[in-house]
């Protein structure tokens, strides 16, 4: 048997990001991003964090847990460590299944300038979609960015602007003490038994017995929706165990 942990949503990013740096006209104006590349750079991707605005999608097609000290919510991809059942062979991602943001983002990603009190549109210079010099979009052109930078931009914003309310919604269930501690066992073929643990989930029970006063709070909040979708999520373990198999 082995045993495997959901990985934390800053390892996630490690992983993702080798080489970022600030989008800068000058050193990245010859970049051109290759969307055609794939998600094969996804392959390693156990887990992966998600925001609130994700919650109705994401549960359609992945279990939805809470990991880290942060207790954020993260999409499980697989179930072993290291390993991404959505993604094939030909670094295609599985058809129909919902894809995080985390992901459809890469390689940009929005860094905090604490010195300036702002966020900074960075690249993963290592990234496959920028290696060929040929194929895909440009980043720059003589009049600056291009659209593909704004639509970017546009993009990274909605999934920052997301993070506050996942944050707050994390820690209202923690402080309301309704996360508890679970593992996955999944018995393959062969009798081979895989343990995925390290992750949290909510205590249906106790989120039954929330006063009517917290309810309305979360209902108001829009935290009540993000609590049915995680519940209802427990039925995607099923789909990872068929990816699998």
């Amino acid at each position: 048997m082995t045993t495997d942990k959901v990985e934390t949503a800053e390892a996630a990013a490690v992983q993702l990001f080798q080489q970022a740096a600030p989008l800068d006209p000058a050193r990245h104006q010859d970049l051109k991003l290759d969307r055609s590349v794939g998600f094969a750079f996804a392959r390693n991707q156990t887990a992966v964090p998600i925001v609130a605005t994700e919650f109705a999608m994401a549960a359609r097609d992945l279990p939805i847990v809470f990991a880290g000290e942060g207790r954020l919510p993260m999409a499980v991809l697989g179930i072993r460590s290291g390993e991404n059942l959505l993604v094939g062979d030909d670094g295609a991602w599985v058809a129909g299944r919902y894809v995080p943001a985390h992901l459809r983002r890469y390689p940009f990603i929005l860094q905090e300038d604490e010195a300036q009190q702002r966020f900074a549109l960075c690249i993963d210079e290592a990234a496959p979609h920028f290696q060929s010099k040929d194929k895909g979009e440009p980043l720059f052109n003589d009049a600056g960015a291009t659209p593909l930078v704004t639509e970017m931009l546009q993009f990274l914003g909605e999934i920052q602007g997301g993070f506050a309310q996942t944050q707050a919604y994390a820690a209202a269930l923690v402080a309301a003490d309704l996360l508890i501690e679970r593992s996955a066992v999944v018995e393959l073929k062969g009798g081979e038994r895989v343990t995925l643990e390290g992750f949290f989930v909510v205590d249906e029970d106790k989120f039954s017995r929330l006063p009517v006063e917290t309810l309305t709070e979360w209902a108001q909040k829009g935290w009540l929706p993000l609590t049915y979708f995680h519940l209802q999520s427990r039925l995607n373990w099923t789909h990872l165990v068929d990816l699998a198999v």
